[in-house]
């Protein structure tokens, strides 16, 4: 009994140490005083899509952003349709 408190405290140790670095500006949470990026796409209300630069296939991708609301972290695509997408197969890119 003694060496599992002894582990889970060392495991929480370990997690406190590893969550104090954080800052504002690497933090999830949003910002209101932020503004969208002036390429931004409007995709929805305080959401936007904002193109990250090409893959090495050549397509864009984009990243989500809202000033107001927390979005995933993850690389889009945009489909023919004008869709964005996380899937790179649905997206419009040349082959």
């Amino acid at each position: 009994m003694v060496r599992l408190l002894g582990a889970a405290l060392a495991a929480g140790l370990a997690l406190a140490a590893c969550g104090g670095g954080m800052t504002k500006a690497d933090s999830s949470t949003p910002d209101a005083d932020q503004k969208a990026p002036a390429n931004a796409i409007a995709v929805g209300d305080d959401t936007y899509m904002v193109p990250m630069g090409k893959d090495d296939g050549g397509c864009e991708m984009f990243r989500v952003f809202s000033p107001t609301k927390m979005v995933a972290q993850a690389i889009h695509y945009r489909t023919a349709d004008g869709r964005f997408v996380m899937n790179r197969t649905e997206a419009a890119c040349k082959p």
